[in-house]
């Protein structure tokens, strides 16, 4: 067994190869690293991860590294817990080599179950906890569903669905076979456990418009009637009110997240882009349509409110996050844009709270929650002037503002922090526990506003602030249903979904060299103005039908050419990443940001290269690679 306190370069060479090993196994290691924190022991720039990869076991360098840093068993296996809540079942192993503590699976929720329903389905979840990451199987009427084996169950929500109960089984075990087995098997120590959930009755949440083929066949007839009067006293009787029924629904979730850390006048900042991933990461995960951006100019924050707004309406739940820079005038915030000149002490040099809310004055969504993680200093007195004068042409202008959470991650003239070494800020760091729990959105910043009171390290710094117009004890988790809504909510489906479609690969030829270039995206995180681009040089196929062909390894002359990509200056690209695979060759990757500036299909210039003389330009080619992510906010209009 391991010694917490162990230095990660000291582990006994076994553990320390077979370590290594387990971080190299699907690129394991990769996930461990931190990209954005500078400060965070586990940092390495682009650059380095692509010497890494070049590396026959990147896991032993980054063991060695980690180490010279001062990391220990303890800091791995905190870090490795931490990743496990994101990556589940894939971050066991390493765990398991280190001697993590067995933990039996427990519910993490008293009534074990969360239902959701979209149009067309109903989503159960049911989720525990424990070590190893714990398994499901769901079980309909006492009978194994086939392939359900996630912590989420998904079925039609069609009228017969009233005859079947559902329930969970949840298990965990130390597998056999392996080096570890034995320290957590032998001695009559606890290694398995399982859990059986109580049964789901999912009546409530069916549809009578919607049928499947049973439905169709009228069979269950009879039983709906009979159902109704159980529910309702008596055949033909009114239907009760939406608060007899109980449960507070959500006819669409949105979310518009923006992060400003690389300001070009001010400070940059170190977290807000693992702010907006946490947030963003929670609320997708509640069925929420987010829009996360970074490093906005003010016209580009003014152009997003305004899209933003389209996906308002009656009954919507809607979360406006904002984290950066940002000051406060007479009881107001004011959020900074990435070009805000040094002192932004003019209204035309800020986005105003108080144009958002007249933005947004014609919807009366049932949740409008605004989480504002900015400081709330207050600006020398000469300066007040013209921000009150800027303040008087919205007296009287914007309605009440109904159903509104203020979400402030600090008090009035204090600063919002971030504490070298952690990857989210001081207010997002507590936040994100309790975003995903089923408790009315006050409960959940009373929760943060405590945990960050009690933390001796900040309290007396940094204290959040609550205000609110809320009437009802709406949560973030209430059900989402778009029954009476359904065309509203299909053109939110299709203004979101297009903002989150990436294009297809483009591919080039160029005859004279015998040679094909490809180029493809992937996502950066949950980020909308933020892709990874890909090039990729290969040989140049006669028959492109010829299945056979893909299979051939590439040519020398593929092999040693590098496509270079060049885009508008208005986009920022970062420096290139080598990704080298024996079979299909080297690909050139890069970060694409500041997407938004792109109005309309994205052009690119190509360059082919020779990898031994990259000074010198082989051929050239301009093509057009699509619309990616926002870009295709432009169609919307």
């Amino acid at each position: 067994m391991t010694c917490l306190t162990t230095n990660l370069a000291d582990l006994p060479v076994a553990i320390y190869d077979r370590l290594a090993a387990a971080l190299n196994t699907t690129d394991l290691w990769e996930k461990l690293i931190d990209s954005v924190n500078q400060s965070s022991p586990f940092y390495s720039s682009v650059d380095e991860v692509g010497k890494y990869e070049m590396k026959e076991s990147p896991g032993e360098i980054l063991l060695r590294q980690w180490g010279n840093r001062g990391q220990t068993v303890y800091d791995l296996l905190n870090r490795l817990q931490n990743l496990s809540k994101l990556y589940g079942g894939i971050v066991d192993n390493p765990q398991l080599i280190l001697c993590r503590k067995y933990k039996p699976v427990r519910w993490t929720r008293d009534d074990h179950f969360v239902v959701s329903v979209t149009d067309s389905a109903i989503r159960i979840e049911c989720k525990a906890a424990g070590f190893p990451t714990p398994r499901f199987i769901w079980y309909r009427n006492d009978e194994i569903i086939e392939g359900a084996e996630g912590y989420i169950l998904e079925v039609v929500r069609c009228e017969c669905s009233i005859l079947y109960k559902y329930r969970c089984r949840v298990w965990n075990e130390v597998p056999e076979g392996y080096t570890f087995s034995e320290f957590y098997r032998r001695n009559e120590k606890q290694f398995s456990s399982s859990l059986d959930s109580d049964e789901c009755d999912i009546s409530s949440f069916t549809r009578e418009d919607y049928k499947c083929d049973q439905c169709k066949s009228g069979a269950y007839d009879h039983l709906r009637q009979i159902m109704n009067i159980e529910k309702f006293g008596k055949a033909g009787g009114n239907q009760p009110s939406e608060d007899e029924i109980g449960p507070l629904v959500a006819v669409d979730k949105v979310a518009l997240i923006i992060s400003n850390c690389i300001y070009l006048h001010l400070p940059e900042l170190v977290t807000p882009l693992c702010d907006a991933e946490t947030l963003a990461m929670a609320l997708q995960d509640m069925e929420y349509k987010t829009v996360v951006l970074a490093d906005l100019t003010l016209e580009e924050m003014k152009f997003v409110v305004r899209e933003y707004r389209r996906l308002l309406g009656n009954g919507v739940y809607a979360v406006f996050y904002f984290v950066g820079h940002g000051f406060e005038v007479n009881g107001q915030c004011y959020l900074l844009p990435i070009d805000a000149p040094a002192e932004a002490y003019q209204p035309q040099n800020c986005l105003s709270m108080d144009w958002v809310l007249y933005m947004f004055r014609d919807y009366v969504p049932h949740l409008n929650l605004l989480i504002l993680d900015v400081c709330r200093k207050f600006i020398p007195y000469q300066h007040i002037g013209s921000f009150v004068e800027y303040a008087e042409q919205f007296k009287n202008k914007n309605k009440p503002n109904r159903n509104v959470v203020y979400g402030y991650s600090t008090s009035g003239g204090v600063g919002a922090y971030e504490v070298r070494g952690e990857m989210n800020g001081v207010f997002m760091k507590y936040l994100k526990n309790y975003v995903n729990q089923p408790q009315p959105v006050l409960d959940m910043l009373n929760s943060v506003l405590r945990d960050i009171e009690n933390d001796k390290k900040v309290s007396d710094m940094q204290i959040p602030e609550i205000r609110t117009t809320l009437t009802k004890p709406r949560s973030l988790t209430d059900q989402l249903t778009a029954d009476g809504h359904t065309m509203s909510y299909e053109h939110h489906n299709i203004h979101w979904r297009l903002m989150h479609e990436l294009p297809n690969p483009v591919r080039l030829k160029f005859e004279e060299l015998n040679l094909t270039v490809t180029i493809w995206f992937d996502f950066c995180g949950h980020f909308t103005n933020k892709a990874y681009v890909f090039s990729s040089v290969g040989d140049l196929i006669e028959d492109e039908t010829d299945d056979l062909a893909v299979e051939r390894p590439l040519s020398k002359e593929a092999l040693s050419h590098r496509a270079y990509l060049r885009f508008s200056e208005h986009l920022h690209m970062s420096k290139e990443r080598v990704v080298e695979d024996d079979s299909e060759g080297v690909s050139l990757c890069w970060l694409l940001s500041h997407l938004q500036r792109c109005k309309g299909e994205m052009p690119c210039t190509v360059e082919l290269k020779k990898s031994d003389d990259l000074n010198t330009v082989v051929a050239t080619k301009e093509a057009s690679l699509g619309h990616v992510l926002i870009t295709r906010i432009q169609m919307l209009k």
